[in-house]
């Protein structure tokens, strides 16, 4: 049985040490939940692994998958709570922090935004689209109304590729051009576009593209 583990000791464990804790195997399951991670491909996609599969291939009971899925979604209302009280221009890794959590569970891409007020602070964040695997229709009308509703002086979008390559297709550079004109006839700014891939962020305010 483990014995009372400091906070600050954690990141000292490696992910399948993290795991097993959580699923309630202790120690003793680590080999267990190394054998899954390599199966899985990684803790990234462990996490986006069919429920139904996970049961049926690891052994793993619905009581420890349940435990897996609450702990990712603490962890993503702990980041967004975060995200919630703060400046994006002081602090623009909670708003990465928060979108990394987020689209740690999505297995296709997803499209969202995020509302600011004039001193920039996060309003509210909100999915707006989903797609398939590799692509995710957007629409530029629906994203002006939703930031009209959240009475938003300034909105970033964002949206992953769950291929794990962050860099920008042509596609988004043409939406992200529209998304742009729509907001520029009621005045309200475009900040960024972010696209996630697996570990890096790219932004298209930063790469000079707004």
């Amino acid at each position: 049985m483990l014995g009372p583990i400091n906070g600050n000791e954690l990141a000292d464990y490696s992910s399948a040490q993290l795991v097993s804790i959580q699923l309630g195997l202790g120690s003793d399951g680590c080999q267990i939940v190394d054998a899954i991670l390599r199966q899985c491909g990684g803790l990234a996609k462990l996490c986006r692994a069919d429920r139904h599969w996970l049961k049926q291939w690891s052994g793993l009971s619905d009581n420890s998958i349940t435990r897996l899925q609450v702990a990712l979604e603490l962890a993503a209302r702990a980041a967004k709570e975060e995200l919630l009280t703060t400046d994006y221009l002081s602090s623009p890794t909670a708003v990465s922090r928060y979108l990394a959590t987020h689209y740690l569970l999505a297995r296709r891409e997803c499209f969202m935004c995020l509302y600011l007020d004039a001193h920039h602070r996060v309003l509210d964040a909100e999915q707006l689209f989903i797609g398939t695997i590799d692509s995710a229709s957007v629409y530029p009308r629906e994203i002006v109304v939703a930031a009209l509703r959240h009475c938003a002086v300034g909105i970033i979008v964002a949206h992953n590729h769950p291929s794990g390559c962050s860099e920008p297709s042509d596609a988004d550079h043409r939406v992200t051009r529209r998304i742009k004109a729509a907001l520029d006839l009621v005045d309200i700014r475009l900040l960024d576009h972010l696209i996630l891939g697996q570990g890096e962020v790219f932004s298209f305010a930063k790469a000079g593209f707004l």
